[in-house]
């Protein structure tokens, strides 16, 4: 990573931005590693192209693995360079977590605390050179603890790129992004196993148009959570109705990511064509293989002030004209009976 600083810059403070900048960007990029074998990412400036996933034969897209607590697992990675030049990589275990928004699968950077599954990781080698076209197999050994928790331990094996790409500049200083990918260790511990979802926050948030009479746009929002000991794939299925259910909007079920015990997802959708005015009522429903669906349903009333203020003084000119009209019969009535 290069720095050119402006004239009075001070050199700490580029290099702090710099490196603020490049963990951002390594943070995106682990974030959205594939965790699935043979998955490869190209780089540019010259950044070469790689693989990670299971050695061996067998084709297997991740490790998936079986243990009692206090066992020791062996097992090796494979690192394929895809490209016509050799690449320098760092490999590490690492923790996999949920990301909130959308509950993406990610992994912790090298630098922090790993204090799961990547943390029971030894590998035979964090480092190594790679020639072109060639492959390395490393052996790994997990230790799982005598204490571990009965249920899924989730995590993976990420091998780094040591390349810097140029991508751009901030704040006076060029930016480098270094590029990773990782392969997914799925644990499950012996003992009891006791898979649960719930939903959870379910809000209505209703944005009528401008003009009176204009439909909205409504966003449903929600939170999935995993409250039991098993990694699952929830698949959910939102809907919101208006009154008497004669308007509604039934969004295309979703199958969400890999949800981590204890892990949740943020998750929205968009209802552009709402109602301006209406009573809404939204339901998500949330099921996973094995498991009773769980249903969460909240209900509001959708106000389009526009619309009001059209109807209130629609209804004020009402009053008046049949206050009018009550007066006019009133009189009419009076006349006759003096004539009489």
């Amino acid at each position: 990573m290069r720095s050119d600083r402006p004239p009075g810059r001070a050199p700490g403070t580029a290099r702090a931005v710099a490196a603020a900048l490049l963990a951002v960007l390594m943070t995106a990029l682990l974030a959205g590693a594939p965790p699935a074998a043979g998955a490869a990412r190209t780089g540019t400036d010259g950044v070469g192209s790689w693989s990670v996933r299971p050695a061996g034969t067998a084709d297997r897209a991740a490790f998936v693995m079986d243990s009692a607590p206090g066992a020791v697992v062996k097992d090796a990675v494979r690192v394929s360079n895809l490209s016509d030049a050799p690449l320098s990589f760092q490999v590490y275990g690492s923790d996999a977590y949920n990301t909130p928004r959308d509950g993406a699968l990610a992994y912790r950077q090298a630098g922090e605390a790993q204090t799961g599954l990547g943390g029971w990781l030894s590998l035979a080698t964090n480092a190594l050179v790679i020639p072109p076209g060639r492959a390395a197999d490393i052996p790994f050994t997990l230790n799982v603890p005598a204490d571990a928790t009965p249920g899924s331990h989730v995590g993976g094996i990420v091998a780094l790129n040591n390349a810097v790409e140029q991508a751009g500049e901030a704040a006076g200083v060029d930016v480098g992004v270094q590029r990773a990918i990782a392969v997914r260790i799925q644990l499950t511990v012996e003992g009891p196993v006791t898979p649960g979802l719930a939903v959870r926050s379910v809000r209505v948030h209703h944005r009528p148009g401008g003009a009176p009479f204009a439909g909205a746009r409504v966003t449903l929002t929600y939170t999935v959570v995993n409250t039991g000991n098993a990694a699952l794939r929830p698949t959910v299925s939102p809907r919101v109705s208006g009154l008497f259910g004669l308007r509604h909007s039934a969004f295309a079920d979703r199958t969400l990511p890999l949800l981590l015990p204890g892990q949740s997802a943020d998750i929205s959708a968009d209802w552009p064509d709402a109602p301006g005015v209406d009573h809404l009522t939204a339901s998500v429903r949330v099921t996973a293989p094995g498991l009773p669906a769980t249903t969460a349903q909240i209900s509001r009333v959708a106000v389009s002030w526009p619309t009001l203020g059209v109807g209130a003084a629609l209804l004020a000119v009402l009053a008046v004209a049949l206050g009018r009209l009550r007066r006019n019969r009133s009189g009419a009535n009076y006349r006759v009976g003096s004539a009489s």
